[in-house]
């Protein structure tokens, strides 16, 4: 989201992190055939089991409370580097760009 916006739209923010966080909780408790369960059948494709382990390998990625990882921006930076030519050379205040103020709220 533009900074700008969730400035002058904290508690819609903070609503929707909250949302997010809990679903992240819950899906750090239950197993990958279990969230594919909760999803929309056609997400699967008729296919649930493939669904489900698309699900599993793709569980690491987040984190049970939904604060960035400390490595988390340097890690995203190389990525779009690697294949945004327009960033490639650009030096980028990576604090500048996320916040952990609404996920921790969630949390706390």
């Amino acid at each position: 989201m533009q900074t700008d916006w969730v400035n002058s739209h904290k508690s819609t923010v903070q609503k929707l992190v909250n949302a997010f966080v809990e679903t992240l909780t819950w899906m750090s408790v239950h197993s990958a055939s279990q969230i594919a369960d909760k999803m929309p059948a056609d997400y699967s494709q008729g296919d649930k089991a493939l669904y489900a382990q698309a699900i599993k390998s793709t569980l690491p990625m987040f984190t049970k409370d939904g604060v960035m990882p400390a490595d988390g921006p340097e890690t995203v930076e190389k990525v779009l580097k690697a294949f945004n030519p327009n960033i490639k050379n650009a030096k980028i205040d990576l604090a500048g760009t996320y916040t952990t103020e609404f996920a921790k709220k969630a949390t706390g």
